[in-house]
């Protein structure tokens, strides 16, 4: 009998030969064999079930930048596959907390704006609201698009996010979106302003962008044409929450308050000065704006502390008093007497 021919041995490292490329990605019915080491950048593990268009592939090394620009290029209005409240490869912001932890406690601060806000507006039309602080640093960006994603959960409601600190913008990178184009450029008529409106992860909310800087914030926060714009946004949304710089030392909220429906004014909790808060206030009105309230930002993350502090700042001796459980519901009763009292006083004024 004649001996048959000897099968060739795969070489060494296990990797059979054959059609199979370098990689690893071999024919589609090709069955692993136990010796079967795949490089760790191999994209197509086997029973990997992505699509050759998943962006997010495994061994995907792209810089951060180069994914959320692969991401939102030409899809804004969909979610990506990864893309999901908490995720540590989200890119909206952590301080979204209305999108990352809409149950926390800061996320009913902002829904309780989101009522006062509401009731402010009893006709039920289309608003215009500037959100902008005293100074810098005190969160006002981050309020503007925490309230815009608040308002955004009401049923019916259209909400479009406005960012006017052509100084320093931010929303753009607060939601993972490109900063270009945006207001600049639909005022100087380079792209329409449908082109410029972007759709963001939250539903039933888009942002138009600051786009590049102009040379004169203030004189084009004026102008007709950006009166014109906003105009046609009240037409379009339900809501228009605009972003501006701080009152002191900036104009641009001064300037672009009166032709709103009125300004939201951001104070941080025990740190933003009294003082300073009362020149804000002064100069939104002598500009002829409206001041609808104020944020208070930087509640404590505890609920028990919130619960004590409340709305008010607590002095030294308050806080060491308030340690044990008598001294805390001492301070309780006296914040809910004083919040009472600011709502009738509130009540009051209204009626007359």
């Amino acid at each position: 009998m004649t001996p048959s021919p000897e099968l060739p041995r795969p070489p060494a490292g296990g990797a059979p030969d054959g059609p199979r490329a370098a990689g690893g990605a071999g024919s589609p019915g090709e069955a692993r064999t136990p010796g079967d080491a795949r490089t760790p950048g191999d994209a197509r593990t086997f029973g990997d079930a992505r699509t050759p268009g998943d962006a997010r592939a495994v061994g995907d090394v792209r810089a951060p930048a180069e994914r959320r620009a692969a991401g939102s290029s030409g899809s804004g209005a969909r979610r990506a596959d990864d893309e999901r409240p908490g995720s540590l490869l989200s890119r909206v912001s952590d301080a979204l907390v209305m999108y990352h932890d809409a149950r926390s406690l800061h996320a009913e601060q902002y829904r309780a704006c989101r009522t006062n806000l509401t009731a402010l507006n009893k006709g039920g039309g289309p608003w215009a609201v500037v959100v902008t602080s005293s100074k810098k640093g005190e969160g006002k960006s981050v309020t503007a698009a925490n309230i815009a994603c608040c308002l955004a959960e009401v049923p019916g409601a259209r909400v479009c996010l406005v960012d006017a600190d052509f100084r320093q913008p931010v929303q753009a990178a607060l939601f993972g979106l490109a900063a270009e184009p945006g207001v600049t450029e639909a005022l100087a008529d380079r792209i329409s302003l449908a082109a410029c409106l972007q759709e963001t992860v939250v539903p039933h909310l888009s942002l138009l962008a600051a786009g590049s800087e102009p040379k004169s914030p203030a004189d084009l926060l004026g102008c007709e044409r950006f009166g014109n714009m906003l105009t046609e946004l009240k037409r379009r949304y339900t809501w228009v929450v605009i972003d501006t710089p701080p009152v002191n030392p900036y104009t641009d909220a001064c300037v672009l308050v009166p032709r709103t429906n009125g300004a939201l004014l951001v104070v941080r909790m025990e740190d933003t000065h009294k003082d300073l808060v009362l020149r804000a206030v002064a100069s939104i009105q002598r500009a002829g704006g409206k001041l609808l309230g104020t944020f208070l930002a930087g509640l404590p993350t505890d609920r028990e502390d919130a619960d004590r502090v409340g709305y008010y700042r607590v002095d030294a001796e308050e806080r060491d008093g308030g340690t044990d459980a008598a001294g805390r519901e001492k301070s309780r009763r006296e914040a809910q007497r004083r919040l009472r009292s600011q709502e009738q006083a509130f009540i009051d004024e209204k009626d007359r």
